[in-house]
């Protein structure tokens, strides 16, 4: 079947790009994208980061070029998890930062450690190292934090009597355990549950919107950015969702509808921001067109169709 523009031009772009689009938007077998998933470590993106990599397995410190934003960002590329300079980089830090003494005590992880950097370790630990004693511990202190409305926030550390949750902080701490439910580290069952009330929590917010006004709560929410870093976009709240049942969701009509009013005529999706910091190197041109954009769009509004039963094709 004759692929339309563009899945054509996306299939241009990075072995990063690609391999996902050929996973998510083609539906290929796993042969197929998992051999181009592979050409990331020698070529494009992902080589550019590895080049970075310094001999004693770290990345130059700086906000957003440090080890910590280099192998979330590595994770978001699908770099093999068993690159051995990436998981050499990965034991290092996890080593440094969650010692055996960190872990032992809750009070510490607690008091000295914000909830988005715990999500952090857990999501990066269990992506590259898997079943670890010290990441079982992570993993449940952040189920045990997880607040009545139904999502997490950092302030809780600073400020006990913080009573409403944090977009940012629920996707860094939802990403961090989902990807430990899949490593094993906790139940998929516990996970699931912890995971339908964050989820419940998004959508009485419609994803960016105050549940009692109904006003945008801050409009750096509806910016077209990535990477993300630890910051919550509506884009990434929906790419997030779209591999959870509560995609069909009627509430989220409003933020399908934002993220359809984005795309341009010729199809694609912009970058629009920047995050202020420095990076290694700059994927994409900033005001530009975006593959990156395009791609997480694009998978969302394919899983959203599937799951309210309107296949008419949004690509």
């Amino acid at each position: 079947m004759k692929q339309l523009p563009t899945i054509d031009w996306l299939m241009q772009g990075d072995p990063v790009i690609r391999w996902q689009t050929m996973r998510d938007l083609c539906s290929e077998p796993a042969p197929v994208w998992e051999a181009e998933r592979q050409r990331q470590i020698i070529d494009g993106w992902s080589a550019q980061f590895l080049q970075a990599l310094l001999p004693d397995g770290t990345w130059p410190d700086g906000r957003w070029t440090g080890t910590l934003w280099t192998l979330l960002t590595l994770i978001d590329c699908g770099i093999p998890a068993d690159e051995p300079r990436v998981l050499h980089a990965a034991t290092h830090f996890l080593d440094g930062s969650l010692t055996p003494e960190r872990a032992a005590s809750n009070k510490w992880l607690l008091t000295q450690m914000d909830l988005c950097h715990l999500g952090f370790w857990l999501r990066i630990g269990a992506y590259f190292v898997g079943t670890h004693d010290r990441l079982m511990i992570v993993a449940e202190t952040l189920l045990r934090q997880q607040m009545p409305d139904g999502g997490w926030n950092c302030r809780m550390r600073t400020n006990p009597k913080t009573h409403h949750s944090s977009f940012h902080t629920t996707f860094n701490v939802l990403e961090g355990l989902r990807v430990a439910a899949a490593a094993g580290i906790i139940s998929q069952q516990v996970f699931r549950e912890c995971e339908t009330r964050a989820m419940e929590f998004m959508l009485v917010h419609q994803m960016y919107r105050s549940d009692h006004t109904g006003e945008v709560i801050d409009a750096r929410f509806t910016h077209l950015t990535f990477p993300s870093h630890w910051h919550y976009t509506v884009l990434r709240g929906l790419d997030y969702m779209r591999e959870t049942p509560e995609i069909g969701d009627p509430r989220l009509n409003d933020a399908i509808e934002l993220l359809e009013s984005r795309r341009r005529a010729d199809g694609c999706w912009p970058v629009e921001k920047r995050i202020v910091g420095t990076e290694l190197f700059d994927m994409e041109k900033f005001g530009g067109i975006s593959r990156w954009n395009t791609l997480r769009a694009l998978r969302v509004l394919r899983c959203r169709a599937q799951a309210t039963g309107n296949l008419a094709s949004t690509l």
